[in-house]
């Protein structure tokens, strides 16, 4: 039996992804927390580098050098997140592109006056299951008149925290964990259960939605169970969203807070919704009930869709 040393919650601290992870635990024994957050942070680590573009050697790394006709055997995590990220993608029309990079080579060159146009990674990467794993391929280009297609340039830094933070719940269930918090950076969150008595106990973890704004009538607490939240806007990096679909910085929203049950997702419709008007956020609001959304219009204007999800 495990020694109880009556705390309700631990908290543990990680540097990766470049950026820091916490996970609060609801446990008794400290020492067995500590070992919990050990095992979760390692996995972090793990998938950090399968999907890191700064890695040459991992599978997103030798996906940006593959060429027109070639293929390579990828495992599930990079399958998954590329499958997550090509959906976000198709579904929001574009706002949110992980071959956005290809563009920002090109930044200040008149791209589109030179014709160049960026690889739609649509119709350009296609994902298989097989009996023996996980493949992908980089298609061929279709013939384009006048024009010259970029490299792939993968960048899963608008998704990537938030699909390490989906592989954590297998790790806390093999070790017995039903109410826990884990973040990347504050940006992203996503938690299991509620907190111990006392502290937002029935409705969830609170999670403070901060900023330098003032909207009447708006949270400035979430809470959050068995669900993620994830935030993206300009007041700490400034203008360092751009639209894939212009290659100029977005100008949709100043901030903009999504909660999804898939952190990866919450992450890149956070991103995507930086770039995608009022309007169309709203219209993709109201096609996917499951999505809890706010986004800040001006410090004095603020819209939040499908609300029943916070309470």
């Amino acid at each position: 039996m495990r020694d109880k040393k009556r705390k309700s919650v631990f908290r543990f601290a990680h540097f990766t992804m470049g950026t820091t992870f916490e996970i609060m635990l609801a446990e008794e024994d400290e020492d067995y927390a500590r070992q919990i957050s050990q095992a979760v942070f390692a996995e972090i680590d793990r998938i950090k580098e399968i999907i890191s573009r700064f890695n040459p050697t991992s599978e997103i790394g030798q996906i940006n050098r593959l060429r027109a006709g070639q293929s390579l055997r990828i495992g599930v995590e990079t399958y998954e997140c590329l499958k997550t990220a090509l959906m976000v993608q198709s579904q929001t029309n574009g706002a949110f592109d992980i071959n956005i990079g290809s563009l920002m080579k090109y930044r200040g060159e008149l791209l589109f006056e030179k014709q160049l146009t960026r690889v739609d990674i649509l119709e350009h990467l296609e994902l298989s299951q097989k009996s023996r794993g996980f493949a992908v391929k980089y298609l061929p280009a279709k013939e384009m008149e006048k024009s010259i297609e970029l490299d792939l340039d993968l960048d899963l830094g608008g998704i990537g925290k938030g699909y390490a933070l989906d592989c954590t719940p297998e790790i806390l269930s093999d070790w017995g964990v039903d109410r826990v918090l884990v973040h990347g950076g504050t940006s992203t969150a996503l938690s299991i259960g509620t907190p111990p008595e006392g502290q937002g106990h029935r409705k969830g973890w609170p999670i403070g939605i901060g900023g330098d704004w003032e909207c009447p009538k708006t949270p400035k607490k979430f809470f959050l169970k068995d669900r993620a939240l994830s935030g993206s806007g300009t007041e700490v990096k400034g203008d360092h969203i751009f639209d894939p679909r212009t290659n100029k910085p977005a100008k949709g929203h100043l901030s903009a807070w999504v909660s999804h049950p898939s952190a990866a997702v919450a992450d890149a419709l956070s991103t995507a919704f930086m770039v995608m008007n009022t309007e169309e956020v709203r219209d993709y609001c109201k096609e996917h009930p499951d999505v809890w959304t706010m986004v800040v219009i001006d410090s004095q204007t603020c819209e939040v869709f499908n609300p029943d999800i916070s309470q």
